[in-house]
This record gives structure tokens, C-alpha cells and sequence, in this order.
């Protein structure tokens, strides 16, 4: 039996400006693109013939358009809003040290399946990143996919990669502009997964 291979290759936006340190999740918070030379990298390492997809954040899609101007003026990035970051209700916009603690620790007692208030949680999070990369399977499958998009974005989707708890996602680290690599494997009715590398920055990021 043949086996077809989608490639994802998921992108961390670019570091966001945040001198404040709040918690940012879902509000629009625009990206540093200064660092002309670590987009110019990454683009040179990702596929000339793919897909391209980000979220409807501005630091997503300003990241994606950064990058995908280094490949080419043509390329068509679609956006949508089931790959955003955690939404962190009514914490957006403040930072730990603002929030009561008696707000916090019962959050903290199980941070994978609690969430802040009016807001979600990780697991929700991980539910939705596994409907929206299983519809890309669907849609686009054996092509490359390059996934503009947010840390917990990339902890949900190594999650399913791992065929683990949520859990297992939150303890990877994803830097801004790092790659992670999984690759879902067809081979008939069954879908394996093989992840090549997690949080791989771009001056040692393997070409494709």
C-alpha cells in the first residue's frame, strides 16, 4: 500500500512588541519584523511549491506576509481564525502580576482543562487546532503546508502529533520564528504521525 505524506511546517510568529508583559491570547498585538535577516533564513528553507496558512491575528499574518514576500509576490496565504492562540477572556490584557491570585489558583490547579475566566482552555484549544489540521489533510492532501502560527497553536498540534493528553504539548517550548516539523503519514484508512523536529531555529532549521 502507497502511503501519502502531508507535510505541516509551523511557523511561530515573529516576537510580539509587549513591554508590558500582558497576556495577549486572542487581542491583536503587532509583531517586531525588524530582524530582516532571520525571515530572509527562514524562507529559505521552506518548500517553493506550498500551502500557505495563518491566522487572522496581525502578528500572524504579518509574519506570514514578511515571509512569504522572501519566496514570492504571488503566493496566496489563507487565513483562519480556528488556528488562533488560546483566548484568555477576561485576562487579556493584563499581565500575572495584576491578576488576584484567588483568580489564579484555581486555574493553575489543572491549567490544561480549567480556564480563565470567560475564557477557554488548553484543551479546548488542542480540539480545535486537530478538527482545522485534519480538514488541511483533507483539503490539501500529499502537499507541503506552512503554518503561520502561535505557540499553543503548535503545542496542540504536537499533542495530536504525539497521540497524547493535551498535557504533553505544554511542556515544548515554541520560540518566535522557530520551525516544527510533523508529517501525517496515509496509509490507507489509518493516519501515522512522524515529527522531525520541534522548536528548530533558523540558523540550524534543515532545508526541505
Amino acid at each position: 500500500m502507497t502511503a501519502v505524506t502531508t507535510r505541516f511546517w509551523w511557523i511561530r510568529h515573529a516576537p510580539v512588541i509587549n513591554p508590558d508583559h500582558i497576556l495577549y491570547g486572542q487581542s491583536d498585538i503587532a509583531a517586531d519584523l525588524s530582524d530582516d535577516g532571520a525571515f530572509i533564513a527562514i524562507a529559505g528553507k521552506l518548500p517553493d511549491d506550498a500551502v500557505w496558512v495563518t491566522t487572522t491575528l496581525a502578528r500572524a499574518r504579518q509574519t506570514a506576509e514578511k515571509i512569504a514576500r522572501q519566496k514570492s509576490t504571488e503566493i496566496e496565504i489563507k487565513h483562519h481564525d480556528t488556528l488562533r492562540e488560546q483566548f484568555f477572556g477576561d485576562w487579556e490584557g493584563r499581565s500575572w502580576d495584576t491578576i488576584p491570585q484567588e483568580e489564579q489558583t484555581p486555574y493553575w490547579s489543572d491549567a490544561v482543562n480549567n480556564h480563565p475566566p470567560n475564557g477557554e482552555s488548553f484543551s479546548d484549544v488542542a480540539r480545535r487546532i486537530a478538527r482545522t489540521v485534519n480538514k488541511l489533510i483533507k483539503t490539501h492532501r500529499g502537499s507541503d503546508i506552512i503554518i503561520i502560527a502561535h505557540a499553543g497553536s503548535i503545542r496542540a498540534a504536537i499533542s495530536m502529533a504525539t497521540q497524547t493528553e493535551p498535557r504533553a504539548g505544554l511542556s515544548f517550548y515554541i520560540a518566535p520564528l522557530s520551525l516544527t516539523r510533523i508529517n501525517a503519514i496515509e496509509r490507507g484508512a489509518d493516519v501515522w504521525w512522524r515529527i522531525e523536529n520541534v522548536n528548530i531555529t533558523v540558523d540550524n532549521v534543515s532545508s526541505p
